[in-house]
């Protein structure tokens, strides 16, 4: 209850900051572009989990936001993942962005990024496609900006596939299998529309 509430506070200011509430989820100016991941939209919040997880846990709240929204260049979903200790305090951040290629003639598939940059010093570009309800993205590169990020302090991501299911409007299932230098992990995460 404390996350949800401190989460909603740090909405609040980022919306006070940032630019109207109305705006970050606001699916009415939402660029045309971005209709195949419309549903995405919103702030979720992490209600279950399971599986094996050690160094790359689901974030316990995901943000897909649509403001601001692009003069021009690629339109793009932005992303926030939070992380956060068991007192409630804010572990960790990942930011980013989703830009979305829609089908055309020659290349009828819906395709999507995920690219995102870790507050502990790693970026990661993942490559994927919308097919109905789900997304489903395939690790490119994972880069080490700082030494020693990670639990144990080496790091190395070599194998990355997340999937979103979205089972209803206010529902989402995160699917996570990973092969890193130590170990690998495969885990569910379930999530709940809060806001949007």
């Amino acid at each position: 209850m404390r996350r949800v509430l401190g989460s909603i506070a740090f909405a609040a200011v980022a919306v006070l900051v940032c630019g109207r509430y109305e705006d970050r989820y606001d699916r009415s100016k939402m660029p045309w572009d971005l209709r195949p991941v419309q549903n995405m939209i919103g702030l979720w919040s992490l209600q279950s989990k399971s599986g094996r997880i050690i160094d790359l846990p689901p974030p316990d709240q995901i943000d897909f936001a649509i403001n601001p929204i692009p003069k021009f260049g690629a339109r793009a979903i932005n992303i926030t993942h939070t992380y956060f200790h068991a007192n409630g305090q804010v572990n960790r951040h990942d930011y980013g962005f989703m830009p979305v290629k829609n089908a055309t003639r020659r290349d009828p598939r819906i395709h999507v990024a995920y690219l995102t940059t870790s507050s502990e010093g790693w970026s990661m570009m993942e490559q994927g496609q919308v097919r109905g309800s789900k997304l489903t993205f395939h690790l490119k590169q994972f880069l080490a900006r700082t030494f020693g990020v990670g639990k144990m302090g080496d790091l190395d991501i070599r194998e990355f596939e997340r999937q979103f299911e979205q089972k209803d409007y206010n529902n989402i299932v995160m699917m996570v299998r990973a092969e890193t230098a130590r170990d690998s992990e495969s885990y569910t995460a379930f999530y709940k529309r809060v806001l949007g």
